[in-house]
């Protein structure tokens, strides 16, 4: 195999590979990516047996087709420390790989390609298509909310549900639940549902970021891939039944503030100043035009701050982890956000426009 590659277009390819790589595994080829060159293309292969990838670097020109399977960690520290230089060569043969650039000469020892894991394909329309800015979007705003460490395994993930022209996410922990939405450029070829780990999530973000285009996603019973431009992004779901999430969400409120959102999280910035472990809140008190919290540190001090609000219903009285509302509050995209509440130890529901809302339990101060 032998490809002259642009190395910006490789770095890129890398970054996202090495990510998926394993950092630890008895199996030395698991710390490893597969390059296959084959006509006008260079492929780079990465999996952990759970998540992989397909990347395919278009800006290279092929000299030799052929494959290779080269230590990941250290093929990445060469190519980015030759970001001055515009094109890499790479030549492999049966147990070594060079990589040249204008003034340097590396070589790594690699391991057989037939050695290495199949990574999936996916070339038929998939299940549904989505708008990459519309679906990082809506993963931004759900993925904060998964259970990092929890014994119902189902929760690890977030919950994709496609339907018709929509798409919904939804990530819980057991404390608070995100939901959020995205319309489907047309209607999906089926009704989708999956649990989907955070890891491919954030794999998408990087790869899709900025990306104006579509990506092409297809479920199958045990895995879930999406096609962006230049690569074929792959996991195992999240095997378990996720929580009936409809049954968390308040049918009614007898209470509703509308608040600035960037006020509303400088706010609670400050008054989760004075709280520690032990009270691990701060108390909202809502009046007709104003909105006041208050925390308190025994060992530390207290702290209240005060700021506008638009509030129907009874006066009311309710305490949050400042942390639980902070999250939600970077990622609405909004310069208003609506909270729906009934009683002091009932659920809230903050609201952003029509494609997000947030079920947040109070806490307990007394």
């Amino acid at each position: 195999m032998k490809v002259i590659a642009q190395t910006a277009a490789l770095q890129e390819a890398l970054a996202l590979a090495s990510s998926i790589v394993a950092v630890r595994t008895p199996k030395p080829v698991l710390q490893c990516v597969k390059l296959e060159a084959r006509g006008k293309a260079l492929t780079v292969l990465a999996t952990d047996l759970e998540a992989g990838c397909r990347y395919v670097v278009a800006q290279v020109e092929v000299k030799q087709e052929g494959e290779a399977l080269v230590p990941v960690q250290k093929f990445a520290d060469i190519v980015r420390e030759a970001a001055g230089e515009e094109t890499l060569t790479i030549s492999a043969k049966a147990d070594a790989c060079e990589i040249t650039g204008a003034g340097s000469r590396f070589s790594l020892r690699t391991f057989d390609p037939a050695e290495y894991p199949a990574v999936a394909d996916f070339e038929d329309p998939g299940d549904f298509q989505v708008a990459a800015e519309a679906l990082t979007g809506a993963i931004e705003r759900t993925l904060f909310a998964v259970a990092r460490a929890h014994s119902h395994y189902a929760i690890s993930g977030v919950l994709w549900e496609a339907s018709k022209k929509k798409l919904q996410l939804v990530a819980t922990d057991g404390h608070r639940l995100a939901l959020a939405k995205a319309p489907l450029p047309k209607a999906a070829a089926r009704e989708v549902s999956a649990i989907v780990p955070g890891k491919l999530m954030a794999l998408l973000q990087r790869a899709a970021a900025a990306a104006e285009e579509n990506l092409a996603v297809k479920v199958t019973e045990t895995q879930i891939l999406i096609r962006t431009a230049r690569a074929v992004l792959i996991s195992t779901l999240v095997t378990g039944n996720f929580p009936k999430y409809s049954d968390v969400i308040p049918a009614e409120c007898s209470r509703k503030a509308t608040i600035g959102a960037e006020v509303f999280l400088h706010r609670l910035r400050q008054a989760a100043l004075l709280t520690d472990e032990e009270s691990r809140g701060v108390r909202l008190a809502f009046g007709p035009e104003e909105l006041t919290l208050t925390s308190r540190a025994p060992e530390t001090g207290s702290a209240e701050v005060t700021l506008p609000v638009k509030f129907s219903g009874e006066a009311l009285e309710i305490a949050f982890n400042p942390v639980f509302l902070i999250d939600a509050l970077r990622v609405v995209q909004a310069d208003e956000v609506t909270l729906e509440l009934g009683e002091a130890n009932k659920p809230a529901v903050l609201k952003s426009g029509t494609d997000f809302l947030y079920v947040v339990m109070p806490v307990d101060l007394s």
